[in-house]
């Protein structure tokens, strides 16, 4: 029994360096991140710094305002910098988490997987329930159906 697992986690480990391989050899160029914004992104989201003049406007238009102006604007701006901090600490986005779980469904429900990552009943759906359902007789055919969810998930195929 111990020689089987010992077997199982060398191919899997083997499956995941080929899987990573591949994903890795299949994304494209990154391209600059200048090249990929639209035009139309207002200077507050880009990083790059403002200039000296809108610094001196801006503080200008700020001196110039009532005192319950500024607290209002500075209270907006509190809650904005809040709204950061917290999205900042949450770290993860939805889409890494869902492709986490895809990655965890994929090794132990390869067609669930597929079907929820493809989100309808097509061929490649049937195809891993086919090798599933091939895989059912041997355990070491269980691989196969692994990596072609694990392949389906990360968009290879």
């Amino acid at each position: 029994m111990k020689k089987i697992a010992t077997r199982f986690l060398l191919l899997l480990l083997m499956g995941t360096i080929s899987v990573t391989s591949l994903t890795s050899a299949s994304l494209p160029a990154s391209e600059p991140v200048a090249a990929t914004e639209p035009a139309s992104v207002p200077a507050a989201t880009t990083k790059a710094e403002p200039s000296p003049e809108t610094i001196k406007s801006a503080t200008e238009e700020f001196k110039n305002l009532s005192k319950q102006e500024k607290k209002s604007r500075l209270k907006d701006v509190k809650k904005a910098l809040k709204e950061y901090k917290k999205a900042k600490k949450e770290g993860m986005s939805d889409d890494d988490a869902k492709l986490i779980l895809l990655v965890i469904l994929a090794i132990l429900l390869p067609p669930l997987a597929v079907f929820l990552k493809e989100e309808e009943f097509n061929y490649k759906t049937v195809l891993a329930l086919v090798l599933c359902l091939l895989a059912i007789f041997t355990f070491a055919l269980w691989l196969i159906p692994v990596l072609y969810a694990l392949l389906v998930v990360f968009d290879v195929l």
